[in-house]
């Protein structure tokens, strides 16, 4: 096994000195490395970026449907007085004079 190793090590020393002797080469793998890890906005950066992006774009995207849905509601209690009068009573504890209201506390 271990020449197979040896012979792949060789072989990529001798890859990356060809490569290496071409200014034009050797300069792109530099400017390559330095955007990628080196730089302010480097490969990381941008990868931590998108997953934000994604998050909000679900944020958004779950506010717009609870939008609608809330719209919905206000619609149907604009709409429909006996609705408005059921939601008066729920959630603000609304009565006819001659009604009692009371508040069970668990």
């Amino acid at each position: 096994m271990r020449p197979q190793i040896s012979k792949l090590k060789g072989f990529l020393m001798g890859f990356f000195k060809d490569v290496l002797r071409n200014k034009y080469s050797a300069t792109s793998i530099i400017a390559i490395g330095w955007v990628m890890f080196i730089s302010d906005v480097d490969l990381f950066y941008i990868i931590d970026e998108q997953i934000t992006l994604n998050e909000m774009k679900a944020e958004v995207r779950q506010t717009s449907l609870k939008n609608v849905d809330l719209q919905l509601r206000l619609d149907e209690i604009k709409s429909n007085p006996a609705v408005l009068e059921r939601v008066a009573r729920e959630r603000y504890f609304m009565k006819l004079p001659e009604e009692d209201v009371f508040r069970i506390v668990e």
